[in-house]
């Protein structure tokens, strides 16, 4: 090794943020993520409700389909969901990503919000409704701000898995673009390989910074 470093250029840079069709890609694929995971989110959240707090039958038969998303191959799933869409007459794009990723980001809702309110003190929420706060102010002062965690990590693994997967989003995403199939043509056509380097660390660094952001303000770590 030879002191001091020679060759070293920010050149890479500047190929990254004059590659229009990189970047919009990158913002494609954060837009969908971000969509993705709030569908998942909203729907996870009550479901995790339902199977925690309440008996009814088929309750661990859903229990079971939830987790399904978490265990099947990717490639299965994409060309399921690619079958599907082309039986109902839906043209592959941006609704049928974000259907595929909201599936596929549901068990990282469901688990941790199931497993923080299977330890959750019931006597608090009794506490509050003692105290005369009725079902929706204890829902939003009590149960939500203590789970809250628990759907922060849920959110951030959900976002995480869709930002970064390439196999479903390749059979059911169509002419859209994202980040994974844009870095992928470049590398099997060998065009702008040179901005992908860069691309990678950028989205390394923002995933750390994020992820200590999160753990800094909220103690995640637990539902992780």
């Amino acid at each position: 090794m030879l002191f001091p470093f020679g060759g070293v250029t920010f050149q890479n840079y500047v190929s990254l943020f004059t590659n229009e069709s990189l970047l919009m890609a990158a913002r494609q694929s954060a837009f969908v993520a971000t969509v993705s995971a709030s569908v998942a989110a909203l729907l996870g959240v009550p479901l995790g409700f339902a199977i925690a707090r309440h008996s009814f039958r088929g309750r661990a038969v859903l229990r079971g389909l939830v987790i399904v998303p978490l265990l099947m191959p990717g490639i299965i799933m994409g060309i399921s969901l690619l079958i599907l869409f082309r039986v109902v007459g839906l043209s592959s794009g941006f609704v049928t990503t974000v259907f595929a990723h909201s599936v596929y980001g549901l068990p990282f809702i469901v688990l941790p919000v199931v497993a923080r309110l299977a330890v959750f003190d019931r006597k608090l929420e009794e506490g509050a409704r003692d105290l005369g706060a009725d079902g929706r102010a204890v829902l939003k002062d009590v149960t939500l701000p203590i789970i809250s965690p628990a759907i922060a990590a849920g959110f951030i693994f959900a976002w995480l898995r869709s930002f970064e997967d390439f196999i479903r989003v390749f059979f059911v995403g169509g002419t859209m673009d994202a980040l994974t199939k844009e870095m992928y043509g470049m590398v099997v056509y060998s065009q702008g390989t040179e901005a992908m380097d860069p691309m990678a660390t950028i989205i390394v660094l923002f995933i750390s910074v994020a992820l200590a952001i999160a753990i800094n303000f909220r103690d995640i770590l637990e539902y992780v």
